[in-house]
């Protein structure tokens, strides 16, 4: 039939390494999704029947084949050899004798897999390496560690591995707790010994049989959400097992410090303290760069332009979780209809209510001491300027610098809710994590004047370099940063204060002034603290600013390029 389309042999052996490699099966739903088919019609795609150009089209698009001539019967064979060259060197051809383990019955499915080469490969040359005994994988909740692993393990199925055997064991339950002890280890034992195994009551004999089989075998054993095992509530015991988990921290001590040929794979959105770190490597997973971000909305079929989805994309710093949750939204709210422009303009907030239930589940294991000082920093702007730790210590002066950097900074960083950039040489909050801070601090609004008045001190006090050198913006970027605080702290003396004292040695500062003042129609702060003449005057310049604006007035002409950025001085 004429404008019908089938896969060639050799383009359904492209098609079913790519899925591989995305963890589909054949009749994903994800997949059916992304492609706008049925299931049915993807069953004929496979089975090599004809079906409507369209479809065949969007089924290849839906895994990244742009050149779906490559899979279409009747193209030249030549033209396919190096795309399936390809394929072969990422996922080796589906036969028995490459695997060399079954996959567990209880590995999670992948879904909207996109490319994280770089986190795979460091994991491969990690379980390669004799010293290390132990990798966690650790960070915020949903920025996918466990599909990471799951992925992981799919990989090493197709591969020639020295594993023999793979385990799954998650700990994670619907009470939020671990699971019993005894449950774990007998599934361990029952799985690895292939159901021969002997009940025994003793927690030391099940370690001492598990040990055993470990070094008979190259097994990899994943104990995903780990986090469950550790205590919540008190800033010093952040990473530490519960005490009802004591079997657990046993068994882990044994497995790592028992010499075997076997290797152990944590998931955990906290730093597992109490491993030794000879023996274990710890790997932060962070967000999806903005191509695979934007990969990954595109499988959504929504409604925008590579500058809306890349916008969407940094908002979340590439949270996979976060991303596909809210392009869901967009795509199934009829207020949206898919537009992601209608979405960015219409939201100036990131928690919407199933993100935020995300990010509550690790909040709520903080003391009330992290939640303050996590609140309080989060008036800082840490894209405008690096924050130290002397700008935390500004805003927690209740406590001493070493309880402080010892307990409550190390807490939250092994919460994975602060991090350090070593190239910005800057404490930083993942943007979600801000936001709740922000949550935080708002409940109570003196707090919030507090905690601006606190960082406009800080700022004030940094020293600058002598007035007759200051040249451009950099110069004087904390009286900018200070200027900002004292503005939101509503301290208009001193928010006035910084500009009088920049105008009087600068005299480009008066030019920029009267731009941003006309150029910024919704101002965060009163206009007349944005200058140092008379109230007449810049009531003047308000109405001149308010009347170009109108709607039945020309644009205005693009001013000249000022030193200043019209942002700097929020």
């Amino acid at each position: 039939m004429a404008g019908l389309l089938r896969a060639s042999e050799e383009g359904l052996k492209i098609m079913d390494m790519v899925r591989r490699n995305l963890g589909w099966n054949k009749t994903e739903d994800a997949w059916c999704l992304a492609a706008l088919v049925s299931t049915a019609t993807l069953k004929r795609f496979w089975a090599r029947i004809g079906i409507r150009r369209e479809n065949f089209i969007n089924i290849c698009k839906a895994v990244e084949i742009e050149n779906w001539e490559y899979i279409a019967e009747g193209y030249k064979i030549k033209k396919t050899e190096p795309l399936l060259a390809a394929a072969i060197a990422d996922i080796p051809l589906n036969s028995e004798t490459d695997k060399n383990f079954p996959l567990p019955e209880n590995l999670p499915p992948v879904r909207n897999w996109v490319n994280r080469t770089k986190e795979l490969d460091i994991l491969k040359a990690s379980i390669t390496n004799s010293d290390i005994t132990a990798i966690s994988i650790v960070g915020l909740p949903g920025i996918g560690k466990t599909s990471l692993i799951s992925q992981l393990i799919r990989q090493l199925h197709t591969e020639n591995t020295c594993f023999t055997a793979v385990v799954w064991q998650s700990l994670e339950s619907a009470t939020g707790k671990a699971p019993p002890f005894d449950r774990i280890i007998d599934s361990l034992l029952f799985t690895l010994s292939n159901g021969d195994i002997t009940a025994e009551n003793d927690c030391g004999k099940k370690t001492e049989n598990l040990l055993k089989i470990l070094r008979e075998k190259h097994c990899l054993l994943v104990f995903d959400r780990a986090d469950t095992l550790l205590k919540a509530g008190k800033a010093k015991a952040a990473g530490y097992f519960s005490e009802n988990c004591t079997e657990y921290a046993w068994l882990f001590k044994q497995l790592l410090e028992t010499e075997h040929q076997s290797k152990i794979l944590f998931t955990s959105r906290e730093s597992l303290a109490e491993l030794p770190p000879s023996l274990t490597r710890e790997i932060q997973l962070n967000g999806l760069n903005q191509d695979a971000a934007i990969t990954l909305l595109k499988y959504f079929n929504l409604t925008g332009n590579e500058e809306e989805l890349a916008e969407l994309s940094a908002r979340y710093q590439g949270h996979p979780k976060a991303l596909q949750l809210v392009a869901s939204l967009i795509r199934d709210d009829d207020e949206f209809q898919g537009n992601v422009g209608k979405f960015l303009q219409d939201r100036d907030w990131l928690l919407i209510r199933d993100i935020k239930k995300l990010i509550d589940e690790i909040i709520a294991r903080l003391s009330e001491i992290e939640q303050t000082c996590l609140s309080r920093i989060s008036v800082y702007q840490t894209s405008e300027y690096p924050l130290s730790f002397a700008a935390i210590a500004t805003q927690m002066p209740e406590v001493s610098k070493y309880e402080l950097k010892e307990n409550i900074i190390l807490a939250l960083k092994r919460r994975q809710l602060l991090y350090y950039d070593c190239q910005r040489e800057s404490y930083k909050l993942h943007p979600l994590v801000q936001e709740k801070g922000d949550r935080l601090l708002n409940q109570n609004p003196k707090n919030v004047s507090i905690a601006h008045r606190q960082a406009y001190r800080y700022y004030i006090s940094i020293p600058l370099k002598p007035k007759s050198e200051w040249q451009n913006i950099e110069d004087i970027k904390p009286l900018i940063r200070a200027h900002y605080h004292a503005s939101q702290a509503e301290d208009l003396d001193a928010a006035k204060a910084i500009i009088a004292e920049v105008g009087e040695v600068i005299d480009w500062v008066r030019g920029f002034i009267q731009i941003f003042v006309t150029h910024r129609a919704m101002l965060t702060i009163p206009v007349r603290l944005l200058t140092v003449e008379e109230s007449e005057e810049t009531e003047e310049i308000k109405v001149q600013a308010k009347n170009q604006f109108s709607p039945t007035s020309p644009a205005p002409p693009a001013p000249p390029t000022p030193l200043f950025s019209a942002l700097d001085f929020q």
